[in-house]
């Protein structure tokens, strides 16, 4: 056989190209070592998650934060701390007036002077019976701010009690309705009520908060 001449097998491969060569047995087909192409071009999508959750990780889906305060109980909460901290400066101002004012001693001297009833009273015992109404008056709105921090950080207790203050000063407010200070406190009061238990307010003092939870199936990397 000449040098220059081709072996017989290529021959062979060169006439029948259903004959593959020696070489390779199956044909052009790329090595199993490497993947095939996509013929689309386009890479294959993701596969979906296993019955419609999410994959491990993921934060699940939400609309609103559950532990989010509501809006109605940061209302009620700073109309309770405002209203109780005007009364605390209130109460305690008349209290102090009350005591060191001499034209607050004539006036209620005056008032009582021939009056039917208070024969044996004087002058000294009113004013310290009003003092210690005021300084009472005085310690209840100090009581209802302190409540109402409590209940804007999600207390139910310092809600519950919050509350039963409001009333307690709504009915105050209507028996004094005649001032238009007496019809402000009296608004203010029944807005607290209102706004404390609404908006999601339930809910919201009912949850306490928690980790978030991870999808079915799956555990914690801590165990």
């Amino acid at each position: 056989m000449s040098q220059n001449q081709p072996p017989a097998w290529f021959s062979v491969a060169m006439s029948d190209p259903t004959n593959p060569p020696p070489g390779n047995p199956y044909g052009d087909q790329p090595p199993s070592n490497q993947p095939p192409s996509n013929p689309y071009g386009q890479a294959p999508p993701p596969p979906p998650a296993a019955y419609g959750q999410q994959p491990y990780g993921a934060a699940p889906y939400s609309a609103t934060d559950p532990d989010k305060r509501p809006g109605t109980v940061l209302a009620a909460s700073i109309i309770t701390i405002v209203f109780s901290a005007l009364g605390l400066l209130t109460f305690g101002i008349l209290a102090a007036v009350v005591q060191g004012s001499d034209d607050v001693f004539d006036e209620i001297n005056r008032e009582i002077e021939g009056q039917p009833g208070f024969e044996d009273y004087n002058t000294d015992d009113i004013l310290n019976v009003i003092t210690v109404f005021l300084i009472v008056f005085a310690i209840w709105s100090l009581i209802a701010l302190v409540l109402g921090v409590l209940a804007m950080r999600r207390q139910n207790w310092a809600r519950i009690l919050t509350v039963v203050s409001a009333a307690m000063a709504a009915l105050f407010s209507l028996l004094a309705i005649g001032s238009g200070v007496s019809a402000v406190t009296l608004v203010a009061a029944i807005a607290a009520i209102v706004l404390y238990f609404t908006g999601g307010a339930n809910q919201w003092y009912s949850r306490k908060s928690a980790p978030p939870q991870l999808p079915t199936g799956t555990t914690q990397p801590w165990g």
